[in-house]
């Protein structure tokens, strides 16, 4: 009756012979297990919280992808709405860390003081940096930190984000000794250890077989009537999960020629129109100069006369009439 007494106040079950120590054991197990899902949950639940104050007031990694040429906008941290001065810094995490952008914003005024390096803009509405006409060297790690310095306490947020480009092929047209048919060779350039597939496309028409293909480049030749003028082809590149294309419009080599012999004669015919409006200035000019210099030389000439006719008159009238020339002039 003892045993099974004891079974029961340790909860195992009516009418099985159970010793006493091993009910014992039984019941501590389960509660040491218990206090260990408790505790593992406590810890859980702290490093959670810690994790979504270091994210939301510290740090906050973001991953962004582009490519080359594109434009693209990096976020930054915006403090309080009761911030009436706030510092904003823009650096890039390359071998030597380089400042970005410096900028003191008032959002009482309104007014940015500081400035950014060429190409990199700051959006003040949505406290974004712009990078325009991205470049591969642009790939690496930015960090922006904005402090609220008025109003106290100071306040710091750092936002770290990392910028992945995309290489674009280089997609060029060939010369060719035949005029219907075109050589265009696409490149990867800036690559140097990627295996590149390119694969060519006409608008309208689907995929084309390349003439020729390497790992770095690849050539298309096509020949008339598998193109005409205004047709768009489309180089594609895939290399490490991703694809970047260039695109060109055809154009025949005569249509080519027309339109340098017409670029020609434009420019031949406003340096003609230019040229006529010179010369006729130029002449204008001369003839005001020749009238005006007809006109003092006759003003010499008949003054010499006159003084010369005054001598004359003098030298036989042996009387002085220098005086009535003068006023006859």
């Amino acid at each position: 009756m003892e045993a099974s007494n004891d079974g029961e106040d340790c909860g195992c079950a009516h009418g099985q012979e159970v010793h006493h120590s091993e009910c014992m054991f039984v019941c501590r197990s389960v509660t040491h297990s218990e206090h260990i899902d408790m505790f593992l949950k406590w810890i859980t639940n702290c490093l959670l919280f810690l994790t979504f104050v270091y994210l939301m007031h510290t740090d906050a990694e973001n991953d962004f992808r582009t490519v080359e040429g594109q434009t693209v906008s990096l976020p930054c941290h915006s403090p309080p709405n009761d911030s009436v001065q706030v510092s904003v810094e823009w650096t890039k995490h390359s071998a030597n860390s380089t400042p970005i952008c410096k900028l003191t914003i008032n959002n009482i005024t309104g007014s940015i003081t500081g400035e950014c390096i060429p190409r990199f803009k700051f959006n003040k509405k949505y406290f974004t940096l712009s990078i325009e006409n991205v470049q591969l060297s642009d790939a690496d790690n930015y960090s922006c930190k904005t402090t609220r310095i008025i109003l106290p306490p100071s306040l710091d947020y750092t936002t770290n984000v990392t910028l992945q480009v995309a290489a674009r092929p280089h997609l060029q047209k060939l010369d060719s000794s035949n005029g219907t048919c075109i050589n265009l060779l696409c490149s990867m350039e800036d690559l140097t250890t990627e295996l590149v597939n390119f694969t060519w496309s006409q608008e309208g028409h689907g995929s084309l077989h390349p003439f020729t293909s390497y790992p770095m480049k690849s050539e298309l030749r096509l020949c008339k009537p598998d193109w005409s003028d205004g047709d768009t082809i489309t180089c594609y590149a895939n290399y490490s999960s991703t694809q970047t294309q260039r695109s060109i419009h055809l154009t025949s080599q005569k249509e080519s020629v027309k339109d340098v012999l017409l670029l020609i004669i434009s420019v031949s015919s406003a340096a003609g129109l230019i040229l006529c409006i010179i010369l006729t200035v130029v002449i204008c000019k001369c003839r005001k100069r020749d009238e005006s210099g007809s006109i003092v030389f006759s003003n010499k000439v008949y003054e010499n006369f006159s003084f010369a006719m005054a001598r004359q008159n003098t030298q036989s009238n042996d009387k002085p009439q220098t005086e009535e020339c003068i006023y006859e002039n």
